[in-house]
């Protein structure tokens, strides 16, 4: 809560200098080019424009709230991210509690696969064929009872939950 709190201020602040920064910025410039006369009513009508900015802001601010508060699952920063060995101690709890066993290489094999290597990467990781690489996925996904990578991931994760 209090980091939310903190993030929230740092908005505040950012939005409000980014809108006294453009304003400047745009007095400036027409001081730089616009003559006495011109200057007052230039002037006034930047200080104009920096009203519209401050309600875009605020609304911009009210939005962001409201999203947050209906999507409070994925802020990910505030949970504390597993380690390797702490997913890879999970995925193993997870696989191999699963009745039919995998062998020591399609173990290996389907760590790989879970990280997000392709065929070609998990032959070269492993230093075996990539058509080796196809079988031994092709008994995991047969022993798992998944389809497709994304099924086998979906399975790993969501035993993650349970």
């Amino acid at each position: 809560m209090v980091i939310s709190m903190k993030k929230r201020m740092l908005k505040i602040v950012l939005g409000f200098s980014y809108v006294i920064l453009v304003t400047m910025l745009l007095l400036i410039q027409v001081r730089a080019t616009a003559d006495a006369a011109q200057r007052w009513i230039a002037c006034g009508e930047i200080l104009l424009l920096g009203i519209p900015l401050v309600v875009v802001f605020i609304l911009y601010m009210r939005v962001t709230q409201q999203v947050e508060k209906r999507n409070p699952v994925q802020k990910v920063s505030e949970a504390e991210p597993l380690s390797y060995e702490q997913q890879y101690a999970h995925f193993l709890e997870v696989v191999q509690s699963i009745d039919e066993k995998l062998s020591e290489r399609e173990l290996e094999v389907a760590w790989l696969l879970y990280r997000g290597y392709t065929n070609r990467q998990i032959g070269e990781e492993l230093y075996i064929a990539e058509t080796t690489v196809k079988k031994h996925v092709s008994h995991i996904y047969e022993k798992l009872n998944v389809g497709s990578r994304k099924e086998f991931k979906v399975m790993i994760q969501k035993e993650d939950t349970v």
